[in-house]
């Protein structure tokens, strides 16, 4: 029995080093920055930016900004490791010799004897790879969803944008794949993306996600089948995806500059098309800064 708090113990060292080696991750921390971009160039909104999604792909650039330097590897979301543009990140990150690293998305638990980074989160997988195999600080880009949540309640209802984002998630994973129970799926987002303070309650099961769609969106496929590939359907959805995407995208253009403004080397990995969007909008900040 004396033995019981010593392997207990042994336990605990084991798992910390498993966390203090990178076998095991945690979500990537989010970067609160100081910086507040005069965005004197606006960002492409989405409506415009469909007319002009036919660029290249991945969308990639360079940045001087302050004593440090900016490289966007903007990327269509991907989780085939075999994917070309993958091997183009790759060459990118070797090349620009990046300090620190910011990925899309908010990530979560990763094993690295169990599981494979990009087949779990893709792109902003293997660059989080990248960085903890230089041992390089990593940040999400995104803000708080709490922040995000606070912004966007100012213009719509909280009805609204619960729906928002528990359809997001899924609309977004959906390139990947239907899911083979779209409901139980759709009930978890229910209850972990609308957690937050005006939004709690809005939403409470699936059948009501099924009634807001098919009295908001009569013409439109069921929810169960739609992407947000090709874009959000018309209506509110649409606006709130674009008022989202601007918020985000200020949110990162803010942490670019604060870090590279501090002599970093930023290794920013982002959709191809938030990439895009945000192009002359840094380059015009670069110039002021």
């Amino acid at each position: 029995m004396k033995k019981a708090p010593f392997v207990f113990l042994a336990l605990i060292m084991g798992i910390l080093a498993l966390f203090h080696f990178d076998v095991i991750w945690r979500s990537p921390p989010f970067y609160s920055p100081e910086y507040e971009a005069t965005l004197s160039t606006p960002i492409i909104c989405m409506d415009a930016y469909g007319d002009l999604s036919g660029h290249v792909r991945p969308y990639m650039y360079e940045v001087q900004a302050g004593e440090g330097q900016i490289f966007i590897a903007g990327l269509d979301h991907t989780r085939d490791s075999e994917n070309p543009q993958i091997d183009a990140l790759r060459e990118s990150w070797h090349n620009f010799r990046p300090t620190v690293a910011l990925v899309e998305g908010r990530m979560g638990f990763y094993f690295r004897w169990i599981h494979d980074p990009i087949e779990l989160y893709g792109e902003s997988g293997e660059t989080a790879r990248l960085a903890k195999k230089e041992r390089l600080p990593l940040y999400t880009w995104e803000p708080t969803r709490e922040e995000e949540v606070s912004w966007l309640l100012k213009k719509y209802p909280a009805r609204q944008l619960a729906l928002f984002y528990s359809l997001r998630p899924y609309f977004s994973n959906f390139r990947f794949g239907k899911p083979d129970d779209p409901d139980k799926i759709m009930q978890h987002y229910i209850g972990s993306r609308t957690d937050y303070e005006g939004l709690r309650g809005q939403l409470r099961d699936v059948a009501q996600i099924d009634s807001i769609w098919q009295a908001d969106f009569p013409n439109r496929p069921d929810w169960r089948d739609t992407s947000d590939e090709w874009g959000w359907p018309e209506g509110y959805l649409t606006e709130l995806a674009n008022e989202s995407n601007i918020a985000r995208d200020v949110h990162l253009i803010n942490i670019l500059f604060d870090l590279a403004n501090k002599g970093e080397r930023v290794f920013a990995t982002v959709g191809s098309s938030h990439a895009f969007r945000i192009e002359e909008a840094v380059r015009a900040e670069a110039k002021i800064d």
